[in-house]
């Protein structure tokens, strides 16, 4: 029987950073679950799911994570299985829709750039996703950190999304992430040709640090269809950035659960990149009786630290954390759906 348990150090953050802030109905819209049958290699390409906390989540497994990290919210999101190279594709998604659709969840669509059009627009029409997830890591052709946004999913996938309206989750490639010049070219255009679609950059635009969140933000446009999700970032200078000099009705609360971030560490700059950073790593001068909280407080500290620095008032705050993904997603979050 797994168990999640948390310190007194975990507790403290909790009540003294992060409640304080946090209505009592959350909307959760990056999330993942991990079929460990579906990905033969997972010991080798995803080290942090080697912690039994962290592998085969189910959505039962999801809900207790949610249930564990954040106990005086109702919470729900959007669910997507996990990409790694090897992921068993079609069975992952398979189980993902089989979950989350008698729940009435909207999930992701796992997509590689090499599928088969008709396949996909077929699963479209049985399965109902409200999103397409590409990833880096499926990119052919290239070094996947080379990649353009038509590389990560290309303009066929795109129109489908677009004549479904259904949403695109991007983890976009190159090191600044949506700071880089051609990202941002290319969903600037991306986003009028396909109005319909709606672009969704995960991670603050992949943006982990300030430097290039602020190059984001100064050219990325302002649309209806382009919205950016705070899962995984751990900077609260990148919240200040977006916060201050983007539109909060196009911000989504995301924690990036459970593998990504519910490990004990941060996402630390180094310079001008990043790194995960774990408890296992730091070596801890003179000893201490604290330990690393998980990565999703972290997050969520930085996040909160940010909205009480700029004095965010209560009704942005619900726009984040529940009503812009709520929103978003409105129809699919009804149960049988047509």
């Amino acid at each position: 029987m797994r168990t999640i348990t948390l310190t007194d150090d975990d507790r403290s953050i909790y009540h003294t950073e992060i409640a304080p802030w946090l209505p009592t109905r959350l909307f959760d819209a990056h999330t993942h679950l991990l079929f460990n049958d579906c990905h033969p290699r997972l010991a080798e390409t995803m080290p942090l799911a080697n912690d039994p906390l962290l592998d085969n989540v189910d959505l039962p497994w999801l809900r207790a994570w949610w249930k564990a990290l954040l106990p005086d919210s109702e919470v729900r999101g959007m669910v997507m299985g996990f990409p790694t190279v090897d992921v068993m594709m079609p069975e992952e998604n398979r189980l993902v829709a089989g979950q989350c659709r008698p729940e009435a969840l909207p999930f992701a669509w796992l997509v590689k750039p090499s599928d088969d059009l008709a396949q996909l627009e077929a699963d479209i029409q049985e399965f109902k996703p409200a999103v397409l997830k590409p990833y880096m890591c499926f990119v052919e052709g290239k070094p996947m950190n080379d990649a353009n946004v038509t590389d990560l999913i290309p303009e066929g996938q795109l129109a489908l999304a677009d004549k479904y309206g259904l949403a695109v989750m991007l983890h976009v490639a190159k090191p600044q992430g949506m700071g880089d010049a051609d990202n941002l070219a290319d969903i600037n255009r991306l986003a009028a040709q396909y109005p319909q679609c709606q672009f969704i950059l995960a991670h603050c635009g992949r943006c982990f640090i300030t430097p290039n969140a602020e190059r984001m933000v100064e050219t990325l446009h302002r649309a209806d269809n382009i919205w950016m999700d705070t899962s995984a970032v751990c900077d609260a200078g990148v919240f200040l950035t977006v916060l201050k000099h983007y539109d909060r009705k196009k911000i989504l609360f995301g924690t990036d659960l459970v593998t990504a971030v519910a490990f004990r560490g941060n996402y630390v700059r180094m310079g001008l990149s990043w790194h995960v950073c774990t408890d296992e790593m730091v070596s801890r001068q003179g000893g201490t009786a604290h330990r690393s909280t998980f990565a999703a407080y972290e997050g969520l500290a930085a996040l909160c630290f940010a909205l009480r620095f700029l004095e965010v008032p209560e009704e942005e705050r619900n726009d984040i954390f529940y009503r812009n993904g709520e929103g978003l997603f409105q129809r699919f979050l009804e149960p049988n759906t047509p």
